[in-house]
């Protein structure tokens, strides 16, 4: 029993001091204020309200708080993923589903309801009829290109017992263009350019969500050839022959494998064009000048590199002024699937402006 009791002593101490220990570090040790293979803000130290403290809230915000900056939670994290992956091949990972060729999201499993599709692509395609009379009545035209996520467009990659949101997308994009058709809105749909390409592979990274710079180059082309054959315009549009392609040497981090804490082997790398014939232009970003640049690049190769190389990331407003009056202007509003196209899109126009609505 004596020694029964003495190793429980000397357990609970360990433990105890296990806490302490762990605890000390992490009050004491620098605060990140981002997880890069999270890609979020961590919490930051709760502040002390009066509403918070006697509604409990404040308590949990310091959990949260613990829970992010705890010592060693990558390793750990890491050390979870690894053996997900190695030891026990989880087909999921960290909501990644990892396929022969691709990584993909994890769906939660659904049923298709058909008339809530309905109403809800009427809804968006009156919205954006809308949009469209107003681009109309200030002198402007007006497209919408639809582009597949990469989950989408590699649907045929999940394993049977798992959702692949095939018959949900099939199902929308069908209501969608039928109900953009009878308002006469012009819809560029890659997935159905894609298609008639024969569906190719290198449209989509296999470890990151967007466009690679082959599908960014075609999205760029089939926007501005539409856009001349609509309008009967001539202009510029930039073809493999008029761009000079670099790959970047540094190791990308694609948003799926950042997700794994980079644990997979992958020879994935990030491309950029330079235009052959030289095209000056001056940059605001947030009405703030910057740098003529589209590229974001280290100053090395080997630090590991993002989608953030295309156009710096996302950003409120960017203007890419080109000084060729001659040429009309363009209005972009995106997200991060824009950024890519952007870095091409500005060459054929005089001034190209870019809207991220998620910042505002």
């Amino acid at each position: 029993m004596k020694r029964q009791k003495a190793a429980n002593i000397i357990f609970m101490l360990f433990f105890l001091g296990f806490l302490f220990v762990g605890m000390t570090v992490t009050a004491v040790k620098p605060k990140e204020t981002e997880s890069i293979f999270e890609n979020r803000t961590l919490a930051s130290m709760p502040v002390l309200h009066r509403e918070t403290f006697l509604d409990g809230s404040w308590f949990s915000q310091w959990e949260t708080y613990f829970k992010d900056h705890a010592a060693g939670r990558d390793t750990l994290l890491k050390a979870s993923a690894y053996i997900d992956l190695f030891v026990i091949k989880r087909p999921v990972v960290n909501d990644i589903v990892i396929t022969d060729r691709n990584l993909l999201t994890f769906n939660g499993y659904e049923t298709v309801d058909p008339v809530k599709i309905a109403d809800e692509s009427k809804a968006s395609a009156d919205n954006l009829s809308a949009l469209k009379q107003h681009v109309q009545d200030n002198g402007g035209q007006f497209y919408y290109v639809a582009v597949s996520g990469q989950l989408a467009y590699n649907g045929h990659e999940y394993p049977d017992f798992l959702s692949s949101r095939v018959e949900y997308f099939s199902t929308a994009l069908d209501c969608f263009k039928t109900d953009m058709a009878g308002r006469g809105v012009n819809l560029i749909d890659m997935g159905e350019i894609f298609d008639d390409m024969g569906h190719p592979e290198n449209v989509y990274y296999a470890t990151d969500h967007h466009l690679t710079f082959e599908g960014a180059l075609l999205t760029y082309q089939a926007i501005m050839d539409r856009i001349n054959a609509d309008n009967s315009l001539c202009l510029p549009v930039l073809t493999a022959a008029d761009i000079t392609v670099r790959e970047v040497a540094n190791p990308f981090l694609g948003s799926r494998m950042r997700k794994l804490f980079n644990l997979l082997p992958s020879e994935e790398k990030l491309k950029i064009a330079v235009p052959n014939q030289d095209i000056p232009f001056t940059r605001t970003n947030n009405g703030n000048p910057v740098a003529p640049e589209v590229y974001m690049l280290p100053d090395n190769t080997w630090d590991p590199v993002s989608y953030t190389v295309y156009m710096h990331g996302d950003i409120a407003e960017t203007v890419i002024d080109t000084n060729r009056p001659e040429l009309p202007d363009v209005l972009l509003v995106g997200d991060s699937y824009t950024n890519a196209v952007e870095c091409l899109l500005y060459t054929s126009f005089n001034e190209m402006r870019s809207i991220d609505l998620r910042w505002y």
